[in-house]
C-alpha cells in the first residue's frame, strides 16, 4: 500500500466515499493537487475469488468484458497505423484472445505477445499462429526495450496497483514514434441519472477521468493523437506515440479536483435516489407478469432489482444473457436463456435491463419478438421516481 497519489505522487489524499459491499476494505481517495480519483489500499495481487455478478464493489472474476472492446479499439489502431506489413505487437491482459484473434484477420503478418496471468483465460491465446504466451502479470514482466511497434492495453490499467510504473515500462518497450492503444472505465459514467450500481468495485483501483488519463499519458512521455468518443460514457480510449521525453511533471488543477468532488457527490445523490425507487420498478414488472414477460440482461441492474428492489424473478417467463449464459447457468434461480429462446417463449413484454446496449439488444428483441412491448430499465426508473415526487 502507498498513501501517495498513483499519478503526481503528492500526499495529498482526501478520504472521499466508502464503497457500499467492498470485500476488499477499500476506500475512495481524490488527490487534492491532480484531481485523480483512486482507491485504497494498493493490494496489488489480491486472491483469487469466484466469480460475482454483484450490483456491490465485490462484482468482479466474469471475464468477459473486454471482448465488448474489441472493435472499437481495433478501429482506432486501424486509424493511426498501417496493418499491411509486419507489426510487433504487444497485448497487455489478453484474457481470452478476442483482440489477438481480431488482430490476426485484418493483420496476418502481425507477431503478438500476450502477456495474461489468469492460466485459466490464458490458454485461449496459447495456440495461436504468430502468437507468444506468457502467463504472468504484466509487472512482472522484462521485455526487450524498442521491440513492439503497439502496445495494446484494454481495461487493465485501472487494476493495477502503479499505473504509472507500468506507462513508463510499455514507453520503454516501443519503438520510437511507437503506437499506444489504452482504454480504461471512464469515471464520468458515476454522472449518469440511471446509475444503479456500485461503481467503485473492488477490481478497479483507479478512476480516471478523460483529463487524469491525458495527463497520465502526458507525464509517461506520449503525445496523444486519438481521443475518446465523446458520446461514450462507459469508456476511455486513446491512441498515442512516444514522445523522445519520457517523464514531465503534473501540474496541480484545482478544477479537476473540484469536477471529481462534484462529479461523486452527483453519483450519490443519483444512486440512492434510484435505489429507493427500485421497489416501485420491481411492482411494476410484477404487474405485467400475466402479459408473459421476458428481461433480458441479468448483470449487475438485474442484481440491484432482485436485491435492493425485492423483485421476485420467478415471475419471468424468461431471462436472458447473451454473454453470462456462457459463465453461469443461472441467476437468483432462474435459468439463463440466449435470445433464441424468445421464439418460443412468445413473451409479450420484453425488459431491458442494460445501458451500453439497450438499443442494440431492442433491435434484437423487435426482431425475435415483433409483437411484444420492449420496455427500457431507465424508464422504469424515471416514471418511479415520477410517482414517488407525486
Amino acid at each position: 500500500m502507498t498513501d501517495s497519489c498513483g499519478l503526481c505522487r503528492s500526499p495529498n489524499l482526501e478520504s472521499i466515499y466508502k464503497p457500499q459491499g467492498s470485500g476488499r476494505g477499500l476506500t475512495v481517495y481524490i488527490c487534492t493537487h491532480c484531481g485523480l480519483v483512486q482507491s485504497l489500499p494498493r493490494i496489488d495481487n489480491a486472491p483469487r475469488r469466484e466469480a460475482a455478478v454483484s450490483s456491490g464493489a465485490d462484482w468482479g472474476n466474469v471475464r468477459y468484458g473486454k471482448g465488448f472492446r474489441t472493435e472499437a479499439c481495433l478501429a482506432m489502431i486501424k486509424a493511426h497505423t498501417d496493418l499491411r506489413g509486419r507489426l510487433s505487437v504487444l497485448d497487455v491482459g489478453s484474457n481470452r484472445g478476442s483482440f489477438a484473434r481480431a488482430l490476426l484477420t485484418v493483420a496476418p503478418q502481425a507477431e503478438l505477445t500476450c502477456v495474461e496471468p489468469d492460466e485459466r483465460v490464458a490458454s485461449a491465446c496459447a495456440n495461436l499462429e504468430g502468437v507468444t504466451l506468457i502467463n504472468a502479470r504484466i509487472e512482472d514482466t522484462r521485455l526487450p526495450s524498442a521491440s513492439f511497434d503497439i502496445v495494446y492495453s484494454c481495461h487493465t490499467l485501472e487494476h493495477l496497483a502503479s499505473p504509472a510504473f507500468v506507462m513508463a515500462d510499455h514507453w520503454r518497450v516501443l519503438k520510437a514514434g511507437g503506437l499506444l492503444i489504452v482504454d480504461v472505465p471512464n469515471i464520468a459514467l458515476t454522472g449518469s441519472e440511471d446509475v444503479l450500481e456500485e461503481w467503485f468495485i473492488d477490481k478497479h483501483l483507479f478512476h480516471f477521468s478523460k483529463t487524469t488519463l491525458m495527463r497520465l499519458l502526458d507525464a509517461s512521455g506520449f503525445e496523444t493523437v486519438g481521443e475518446p468518443d465523446p458520446n461514450d460514457r462507459e469508456n476511455l480510449l486513446f491512441a498515442a506515440r512516444k514522445w523522445a521525453v519520457a517523464a514531465r511533471p503534473v501540474k496541480r488543477d484545482s478544477k479537476e479536483v473540484d469536477a471529481g468532488l462534484a462529479l461523486l457527490s452527483t453519483y450519490l445523490v443519483n444512486r440512492s435516489r434510484n435505489l429507493a425507487v427500485l421497489e416501485d420498478v420491481a411492482t411494476e414488472i410484477s404487474s405485467l407478469a400475466p402479459e408473459r414477460v421476458a428481461l433480458w440482461g441479468a448483470g449487475r441492474l438485474f442484481d440491484a432489482l432482485v436485491l435492493q428492489g425485492r423483485f421476485n424473478p420467478k415471475l419471468l417467463t424468461l431471462l436472458i444473457d447473451t454473454h453470462l449464459k456462457d459463465h453461469m447457468a443461472e441467476r437468483h434461480g432462474v435459468a439463463l436463456s440466449g435470445p433464441d429462446a424468445i421464439a418460443s417463449a412468445d413473451p409479450g413484454v420484453i425488459v431491458v435491463m442494460s445501458r451500453a446496449f439497450s438499443g442494440e439488444i431492442a433491435q434484437a428483441a423487435a426482431k425475435a419478438a415483433p409483437k411484444a412491448e420492449i420496455i427500457f430499465y431507465a424508464d422504469l426508473l424515471s416514471r418511479a421516481r415520477t410517482r414517488l415526487a407525486a
